[in-house]
């Protein structure tokens, strides 16, 4: 898997031709101030990543040896495992456990915030049988991020109060975390990319969940720079002399 490669690469060590060994920081933090000259150096192409391929294997693609998959790396600026496209099944556990528990949804932010009292992160909720844990306050979007400890779910239309707090109000509605809204966006894209915490008067916004924020952020790490074979052999040069200095 992906994470078993990745594990402990910012801490891979690479034998310079002299003998000198360095480690992958040294190389992130070195190479990166002489990007310029690389750049002169070397072309790059564009290239799609399918399920589940890992750096080295479209390094033995490409360059016919896994072990140049840290110039992938370089020309993307992927300093960690993390930054790397996600196939489905480590997609599904990373959004399992980011974004674990409920989103209770109030009227308005004082529910959740006010100026003589507030909920408190870690606190103990309940709500009729079920009790469980605040793991954020968000007055912004009016929501409490929970976890049931006891009972299945929380619920719509009845009170949630806080133990210590003592801080009640009923939820509008109640999501799983990964549905609750991320941003609103623009549907004409204006500006392009930016993400509204809330929606602008007179403009047509639309939600966007933390599952399609994550899921389109993903998919655009499938889209990589590489360094076009014919110049591999001047980059692992210029690396070289990099490293050396």
């Amino acid at each position: 898997m992906a994470n078993e490669l990745f594990k402990n690469f910012p801490e891979v060590k690479y034998q310079l031709q002299n003998g000198r060994i360095v480690t992958i920081k040294d190389f992130f933090r070195k190479a990166k101030l002489q990007g310029e000259s690389l750049n002169q150096l070397i072309e790059y192409s564009k290239y799609e990543l399918t399920e589940g391929e890992r750096p080295d294997v479209v390094a033995t693609k490409l360059y016919g040896n896994g072990d140049l998959h840290w110039t992938i790396f370089l020309v993307n600026e992927i300093t960690n495992y993390y930054d790397w496209y996600m196939d489905t099944s480590t997609f599904e556990n990373y959004m399992a456990d980011k974004y674990n528990g409920q989103i209770l949804v109030s009227t308005d932010s004082t529910d959740i915030v006010s100026s003589t009292s507030k909920f408190l992160i870690g606190e103990d909720i309940t709500q009729g049988t079920v009790t469980g844990k605040v793991l954020r306050v968000d007055p912004t979007f009016k929501r409490l991020w929970v976890k049931a400890t006891k009972g299945t779910t929380f619920v719509s239309s009845q009170a949630v109060t806080g133990a210590n707090s003592t801080k009640s109000f009923i939820p509008t509605s109640v999501k799983n975390a990964q549905d609750g809204v991320a941003y609103y966006y623009d549907q004409d894209n204006i500006p392009a990319g930016y993400r509204y915490n809330n929606i602008p008067t007179g403009r047509n916004f639309f939600p966007r969940t933390f599952w399609e924020m994550e899921y389109n952020d993903n998919e655009e790490r499938r889209k990589i720079k590489v360094i076009k074979p014919q110049f591999i052999r001047k980059v692992v040069s210029e690396f070289e002399r990099i490293m050396s200095a």
